[in-house]
Parts: structure tokens; C-alpha cells; sequence
């Protein structure tokens, strides 16, 4: 995080949405119960009026002027004034440098007079600013805010879930991991939306013959998985082809057309659910993130949060520093059984063939002396449970939600926005 500023915060932090649906960072203040105060018409005080961006794309979308028709007339003479800060919030997406969004951004902010410092972006992602001031330099303020770990922390928390959701998704089954005693060793490994990785690691798990042990979900390229649309897998792009095309070859005649699950099918409800069981049933699992191609991302979602509340050791197909993330989040990583070394990798084409790698060691230790593998990983298994339950939702307030709220206290105070 940016530097953590010690001013006092003001009684009241006054957010003034614009728009309809999508104000995830404003939900998640008033989960939390900060000092904030939501209105339409804040008077002459400092305020901070919020865009909901949803999806990255639209900021350079000619329709609403990239979000920007959304405010309300006075509201740009006040940020003109440096009465108001205009927040874009992104907080539930991680995307990296996309220069003609930026670019339309910058021309919409100009035509209305909007200085580019009176701007503050929310995103998941921790590298965006500084790939963004090396192409503009100093403009934008860039925030991170994680609004979906931050949701899945509040419903794994043994107090404060029940304020906001039904179940406690560890507690309903009376989940603890390495449940099943006997048997074979398993492990486990989801994946839904379709992206390159995930396509490359259901290969991999074929012809390395690992698919016979493990428990493996891919929602593949039928209509019933509806995120099938996000690329076309019979078109890699040419850095993957060149990198990973043998493991591409004849696609067509593996890849599923329908879903292959392990989990009951929850349609587009994929935040907000845990299968618990089928954790209890392994002793691995292989995460597999959102992100791997896409340069400069870093950043994790839910989905490793939710892995790793579960306890299991585990090896991350992310993005770079994915498992140093869950390390500073207070997780476990079970440095004694698996091999990160591929977290700091940057370049994904070097990367996946280390994570490659990390599973087949891993998991040759595991079903080869189960026993072995349980007595080394429980210790730090049932800390990780314990964690999701009572210690990472003061972490993310700590680490993420604390010094973005002093720093809105310091705006209201001084009008100055800082990084």
C-alpha cells in the first residue's frame, strides 16, 4: 500500500453517488460501519463524488461520455474548484494498462474542464500506477481497493458473517481439512471462466495423466458455461502459440463442450460459494486465479482467498507475487511442501512451466506418503482455517481499508488527494 497517513479522520466522510448499481466501494464502508455519509447534495463541504466504472472498458466508451454524463450539473465546477475529488470506482476489477481507455479518459476529463489530479482510480491492481506514470506521469490518483476478497472475508468471519449472510460457509458442515482418513490422496482444482491458463493447465493435467487424480472441474466452451465467450481457443495469440503450442495441438478434439463440474451449478452466482466438500475430500489444490497472461497485473480475487481458508497446501496459477499476497493477508503457504519459486517470475511463458513443475513435485509427495503429507501440512492447515475465520478480516482492514479511509479524511480536511 501507499504511505498510511496518521491526520485524524473527520466525523464525516461525505460520498455522493452517481449512477445506478456498481458502487461496490461504497457498499463495502457501510458493511464495515465507517464514518461515512451518503448523499445526493453535499452543500459547500469537500466531497467525493463516485462513478460506478463496472467493467474497465467503459471509461472509453463514447456512450455517457466514459461514465462522465453520469454527473449531475455543478458537479464539475466543483472539482474544477477542488471542492470535490471524482472517484472512478473499479474496485471489483484488476485490469492492467490499456492506453486508448486512458487516452478517451483523459480526452472526456478535459472537454469538461476536470483537472486529471482531481481524479482518483480504485482498482484491485497494485502495479497500474506505476505502469501509468511511466506512459502519462503525474495525473491520475491511483487507490487499490479489493471489494470481492473484502466480501468473501466478511462471510468467512466467525462474527461478523451473520450481519450480512445467512451461513458461515466453514462452519455449516463443520468443515476441517484432511477430513477423509482413508483412501487415495486427491486434489482439487475449479476453473470456469475460460482464459489461456486454464486451458493450458486442463492439457497439461491430460497428458501428464494427473487428470486421474484429482478432482477437476472446466466449464470448457459449450453454452452452458457462460463465460465461454472470452477468447477463442481455436486463435492463440502468437506468444502463446509460440510458447505452449504442442500443448495446444488438436484442440478440437479435447476441449469440452459441456461444462465437466464438480460443484452444483450456481449459474452466475460464483462469489459466494464454497464447496466444502469437496475440499474436505483432498489434499492439494491447485488454484487457479484470473489472472496469468495479462502483463502488469498483480493483485488475487476471492478465489484464492477462498482456497486458502479451506487449509489445504496449495500451488497458485496467477498472477506474479499471487502467493507473497496471501502471505501478507496473514495465510499460511506451506513453504516446507511446496515450491514457489515461480511467484516471482514476471513473464508468463516462463512462469507456467515452474508452476508445472511445483504441482508434479507437490503432489508426488502427497500421494506417495499421504500420511507424511497431512502430519507436515495440519499445523499450518488449521491456521489457515482459524485465520478466515477470526484474523483476515481485521488484516484487510488493517492493510487496505484503514488507509484508504484516512486518506479520504484527509481530503475532506484539506482538499489534497494524494496517492
Amino acid at each position: 500500500m501507499s504511505q498510511v497517513l496518521s491526520e485524524r479522520v473527520p466525523t464525516e466522510i461525505l460520498l455522493v453517488p452517481r449512477g445506478e448499481g456498481g458502487h461496490f466501494l461504497l457498499a463495502a464502508l457501510g458493511w464495515l460501519g465507517k464514518r461515512i455519509a451518503v448523499t445526493a447534495q453535499p452543500g459547500a463541504a469537500n466531497h467525493v463524488l463516485c462513478l460506478p466504472v463496472l467493467d474497465f472498458v467503459r471509461l472509453g466508451f463514447p456512450e455517457l461520455n466514459g461514465r462522465l454524463d453520469l454527473l449531475e450539473p455543478g458537479d464539475a465546477e466543483n472539482l474544477r474548484a477542488g471542492r470535490a475529488a471524482l472517484l472512478l470506482d473499479l474496485s471489483n476489477e484488476g485490469p492492467g494498462l490499456h492506453a486508448p481507455t486512458f487516452e478517451a479518459l483523459h480526452r472526456n476529463l478535459a472537454g469538461l474542464g476536470i483537472p486529471r489530479d482531481r481524479v482518483i482510480l480504485v482498482t484491485q491492481n497494485r502495479l497500474l500506477r506505476l505502469d501509468y506514470e511511466r506512459h502519462y506521469g503525474e495525473g491520475l490518483r491511483f487507490w487499490t481497493f479489493d471489494f470481492f476478497p473484502l466480501q468473501v472475508a466478511l462471510w468467512l468471519d466467525a462474527e461478523a458473517g451473520p450481519r450480512l449472510f445467512p451461513q458461515h460457509p466453514l462452519d455449516r458442515t463443520g468443515y476441517t481439512p484432511f477430513a477423509r482418513a482413508s483412501g487415495p490422496a486427491r486434489f482439487l482444482c475449479q476453473n470456469a471462466a475460460l482464459r489461456w491458463h486454464r486451458v493450458l493447465l486442463y492439457r497439461w493435467f491430460q497428458l501428464s495423466g494427473l487428470d486421474r487424480d484429482g478432482l477437476i472441474s472446466f466449464h470448457g466452451i459449450g453454452e452452458d458455461n457462460p463465460k465461454a465467450g472470452g477468447i477463442n481457443v481455436f486463435h492463440a495469440p502468437p506468444e502463446i502459440e509460440a510458447a505452449f503450442g504442442t500443448l495446444l495441438a488438436d484442440i478440437g478434439s479435447w476441449i469440452p463442450r459441456r461444462a465437466q463440474r464438480i460443484d452444483a451449478d450456481q449459474r452466475t452466482d460464483m462469489v459466494m460459494t464454497l464447496d466444502t466438500q469437496a475440499y474436505a475430500d483432498c489434499d492439494l489444490t491447485v488454484i487457479s486465479e484470473t489472472d496469468f497472461f495479462e502483463l502488469g497485473v498483480e493483485r488475487i480475487t476471492e478465489k484464492s482467498l477462498k482456497a486458502a481458508a479451506t487449509g489445504l497446501p496449495f500451488v497458485m496459477v496467477g498472477a506474479p507475487r499471487a502467493v507473497e499476497r496471501l502471505s501478507e493477508l496473514g495465510f499460511q503457504t506451506f513453504g516446507g511442501l511446496i515450491d514457489h519459486h515461480y511467484d516471482l517470475v514476471a513473464d508468463p511463458a516462463e512462469r507456467l512451466p515452474l508452476v508445472f513443475r511445483s504441482i508434479e513435485r507437490a503432489w508426488s509427495a502427497c500421494r506417495d506418503d499421504r500420511v507424511r503429507w497431512q502430519r507436515m501440512a495440519r499445523d499450518q492447515a488449521q491456521a489457515n482455517v482459524a485465520h478466515a475465520r477470526h484474523g483476515l478480516l481485521p488484516q484487510l482492514d488493517r492493510v487496505m481499508v484503514v488507509p484508504l479511509i484516512e486518506r479520504l479524511g484527509r481530503f475532506m480536511e484539506t482538499g489534497a488527494i494524494v496517492h
